[in-house]
């Protein structure tokens, strides 16, 4: 993780001055992250393609989400032609990832690894490619796009906030003193922990939540039969009035103390609170630490964001921010 950041940060100071798009440049370094780290595989060279095949995938499937009437996904309209262009894409990048493991295999102590050498407890049977596709594309797919959201938005609301920004800048320096940073170092980093913390409640990469109702049962005064579907929305949690003091402010002190039980649901939570939560909290850190002591990003005069509430919150356009 820290290489990718470290990889990234030296690219970034190449282009100081210029103009970035930092939903962008998050993408591509959460895609290696996720890549390197879970599946042992650089998939940098195709993050551009990737990026691009994602973002029409959730735009399209958020619209479907919502049609009345919808047109079956094989009658062959320009829509379906590019959705199925768009995930032929992602199954290139996958299918020859997986490809490439199977030429060279061996325990390389990552999650791919483990897939591929699991076995069905009832036939003995290892996953085929089909199979193995499913799975790679789940990791490498949610496990990159929400974090990349959550640092995208951090940069904006420290560029918004230069006082957090300077704060963040003397912590960096006080623990770590100029050297990357460590697993061993977050502990110590509270107010970075902070800063994502406030930025994922202002701006949850999960905006909204489905869950099934097993059983009937009343929710304040209402009555919710058995298998109705209910959506829990912590973007608008987030910003409720009775569980924040200034809810539509920026202050990562309020998370000095632990917000009230079912205030702040960032990864979801319960029994089926997201599995990635450590995973993407240890990721998300260590990236804005690395980033932070060497950069600063500024949005650009006259730059505004619009939300794109996908499957994902997302800006809708990138953000412009200036490299410093």
């Amino acid at each position: 993780m820290v290489r990718a950041a470290e990889d990234a940060a030296a690219d970034l100071e190449s282009r100081r001055g210029l103009e970035i798009d930092m939903h962008h440049e998050m993408m591509r370094l959460t895609l290696r992250v996720v890549g390197e780290t879970l599946l042992a595989y650089d998939p940098t060279d195709a993050a551009d393609e990737v990026g691009a095949a994602l973002a029409y995938l959730l735009a399209i499937a958020n619209e479907r989400t919502s049609r009345i009437l919808d047109l079956p996904p094989l009658v062959p309209t320009r829509e379906n032609l590019r959705f199925r262009r768009a995930l032929a894409t992602l199954d290139d990048v996958v299918l020859r990832m997986i490809a490439e493991r199977r030429k060279s295999p061996g325990d390389r102590g990552d999650l791919l690894s483990m897939l591929i050498e699991s076995r069905d407890a009832e036939t003995g049977e290892a996953m085929d490619d089909r199979q193995l596709r499913d799975e790679a594309m789940t990791i490498l797919l949610a496990g990159h796009e929400t974090t990349a959201n959550a640092l995208t938005f951090t940069w904006l609301l420290l560029s918004r906030y230069p006082a957090a920004f300077r704060e963040l800048r003397s912590e960096l320096q006080r623990v770590l003193g100029g050297r990357s940073p460590q697993v061993d170092d977050l502990p110590r980093l509270t107010l970075t922990r902070r800063i994502l913390q406030e930025s994922m409640r202002l701006y949850p990469p999960a905006w909204i939540i489905a869950r099934s109702v097993i059983g009937p049962d009343e929710i304040a005064g209402y009555q919710i039969p058995a298998r109705s579907v209910l959506f829990i929305s912590p973007y608008v949690v987030h910003r409720h009035p009775g569980l924040w003091e200034d809810p539509e402010g920026f202050d990562p002190e309020r998370f000095a103390d632990e917000p009230p039980r079912g205030a702040y649901l960032p990864f979801g939570g319960g029994p089926r609170m997201c599995i990635g939560n450590a995973f993407a909290t240890l990721e998300a850190e260590l990236v804005l630490a690395t980033l932070a002591q060497r950069l600063r990003f500024d949005l650009v005069p006259g730059g505004g964001v619009e939300l794109e509430p996908s499957i994902t919150l997302r800006p809708q356009n990138g953000i412009r921010m200036n490299v410093r």
